[in-house]
């Protein structure tokens, strides 16, 4: 069995200067002008709580190692408020050496960590997790003043695969998920790409 707990704090809206890094950062690539800032939401202060249990078992075939198990878990803040659970697999080497899968928000709970100067490790993984969305400011709107908002699902689930390298102190993990429909009139399922380079100090 394995837990973890997330504590986020900080700000949504202008304060944030997301606007701003995103706009620099399209002029740095030489990428159009990024749309949508105008619908921002108002500044708020975010805070956040996030836990998560999972119940991992393991295997050995040959070399390789297989840890998997269901996870349950929840959000309570701000920013997002819910329930999940899901079903996660990794498949690799040098399991020992690392913790989770990596996720992507709202998905908390999937983060993933691994211990420094270990040597070399490796894992491919797979994930299928649901969401019971009571808040998510992103699509709801600030909690105290008026602000975009859409229709949103309170349903939702992803699918995920990816896989990870380790070497000592650095860690590189890219993720490719699939995401259920997150609010009314949606143009079909999001499927996106994230890598994580991550290291010891």
């Amino acid at each position: 069995m394995a837990e973890s707990l997330h504590i986020d704090v900080g700000i949504v809206g202008p304060a944030s200067r997301a606007g701003k890094l995103q706009r620099d950062f399209h002029e740095w690539i030489t990428a159009d002008d990024p749309n949508g800032w105008d619908n921002q939401l108002e500044n708020e202060l975010i805070a956040n709580l996030a836990y998560k249990r999972a119940w991992v078992f393991q295997q050995h075939f040959s070399s390789l190692e297989v840890e998997y198990g269901p996870s349950a878990g929840f959000a309570l803040g701000n920013l997002y408020t819910y329930a999940s659970s899901g079903l996660g697999l990794r498949l690799g080497e040098g399991l020992d050496r690392s913790f989770g899968i990596p996720a992507v928000a709202p998905a908390y709970g999937g983060q993933s960590s691994f211990r420094r100067d270990q040597g070399f490790s490796w894992y491919l993984f797979a994930a299928v997790a649901g969401r019971y969305m009571a808040h998510n400011l992103l699509l709801d709107g600030n909690t105290f003043e008026d602000s975009h908002s859409v229709d949103r699902r309170e349903w939702v689930g992803d699918a995920q695969v990816g896989a990870a390298l380790t070497w000592d102190r650095w860690q590189i993990a890219y993720t490719y998920l699939w995401r259920s429909d997150e609010f009314e009139k949606q143009d079909g399922f999001d499927q996106f790409g994230s890598i994580i380079l991550s290291t010891w100090f």
